[in-house]
């Protein structure tokens, strides 16, 4: 009997040291997009400005930057390797339904869902409104991520979950269109992106998502995971860089 519950005891154990937790604080973890293109010659300092917060210490815990690469630029030479249509979509979205703007461009930032033009004439870090956000926690294990969420100024809303995988070290060599002959680095690349409806109910919510086929397992990789609401307000983010399972 001694064996046995030594078994159970150690298989348990096992199973708890193979995830992942992380969490968020009640003050709100702000996101950090930049929509760019390795087809746009204007672009590159701004990924570099990206890069840069790899060594930021507030990263993850007060700030997520995540680097969404474009599709409309690829018809000028170079296909970017890492555009995706949807990325198209979510940042007309955007301009269209929260600016009524209608156009877009690279490089731009976006704060919060909030566009950030600063970035142009200073380059500098931006500000931040502290807020309270609510508690956002995960757990990973190899195929799956629990996501829980509770907020006490919110009793009962429709929200989205978004969950991305974003890459980091990547040196392209560019061989044709605005930026031939150059190599561009790139980290916070955004690799996969998915979102989903949740519930909160009773200031509360919990969910599983599947995502072992998000995951390049041979790469550095980050998991970055937000809540907004239908109109793209971000309540609360946090995130991590994920370890090897």
């Amino acid at each position: 009997m001694r064996k046995l519950l030594f078994i159970i005891f150690v298989f348990f154990n096992f199973l708890y040291a193979s995830n992942q937790t992380f969490s968020s604080g009640e003050n709100r973890v702000n996101i950090i997009e930049l929509y760019t293109s390795q087809g746009c010659n204007s672009c590159p300092p701004a990924d570099k400005w990206i890069s840069k917060l790899k060594d930021n210490p507030k990263l993850f815990k007060e700030f997520i930057p995540m680097a969404f690469h474009v599709t409309y630029w690829n018809y000028i030479g170079w296909r970017d390797i890492f555009s995706k249509k949807a990325n198209d979509n979510r940042q007309r979205y955007y301009s269209k339904e929260i600016w009524n703007r209608s156009s877009v461009y690279t490089p731009q930032f976006v704060i919060n869902a909030r566009e950030y033009r600063e970035w142009f004439s200073n380059k500098s870090f931006p500000w931040f409104e502290k807020r309270y956000g609510g508690i956002l926690q995960a757990s990973l294990d190899d195929t799956h991520a629990k996501v829980t969420y509770h907020n006490k100024e919110i009793k009962d809303k429709n929200l989205i979950l978004n969950i991305a995988i974003l890459g980091f070290d990547y040196k392209i060599k560019i061989n044709a269109g605005e930026n031939k002959y150059k190599t561009l680095e790139h980290d916070f690349v955004v690799l996969n992106h998915i979102q989903k409806k949740v519930d909160l109910q009773s200031h509360k919510f919990e969910t599983h998502t599947y995502i072992s086929d998000l995951i390049e397992k041979d790469k550095k990789q980050a998991i970055a995971i937000w809540i907004s609401d239908y109109d793209f307000n971000i309540l609360q983010a946090t995130g991590t860089y994920i370890t090897k399972f």
